[in-house]
């Protein structure tokens, strides 16, 4: 099960490091808009009437990403800051765009934990070792509430 959740992160954290730099072959799809399973982004289930990303599969491949990263060694988490940096900011955008979409308002939970986010997201670089290490734990646990509290909303919808 370890084995396969890095996996997975590594071909998360792959696509978001490729997102515009690979030109696909013909009827390829790009790197970057690949879901999981082989099917591609545009192709995948965005679930309710609403569609939004709660249904379309980055929110289980965030959870297995934060679930890899905080069991990372810090060297390792270190390594791979400039990729996590590129999917959270996906992920804080995507979760934006789903709000204007439904024309919800940002409440002041919602605003303060995606500034918490943002403040690790700015931070954690400048770590190493065991600070690294606790950080990213208590990253994983508010990037894992924002997650729950974005599916709450769009199922709310």
């Amino acid at each position: 099960m370890r084995r396969t959740l890095w996996i997975l992160s590594a071909g998360l954290i792959a696509g978001a490091a490729c997102k515009g730099k690979d030109q696909p072959a013909a009827g390829a799809q790009p790197a970057h808009q690949q879901g999981m399973g082989g099917m591609t982004m545009d192709s995948m289930p965005m679930g309710g009437e609403h569609g939004g990303m709660a249904g379309s599969g980055m929110m289980p491949g965030v959870r297995a990403h934060m679930d890899s990263m905080t069991r990372m060694s810090p060297e390792r988490m270190a390594g791979m800051m400039a990729a996590h940096d590129r999917l959270m900011s996906e992920m804080l955008d995507r979760m934006g765009s789903d709000m204007r979409a439904m024309h919800m308002n940002a409440d002041a939970k919602w605003t303060a934990l995606v500034d918490s986010v943002k403040a690790d997201l700015a931070d954690l670089p400048g770590l190493r070792g065991k600070d690294l290490a606790a950080r990213m734990s208590a990253h994983a646990g508010r990037v894992g509430r924002l997650v729950s509290m974005h599916e709450g909303m769009m199922k709310g919808m």
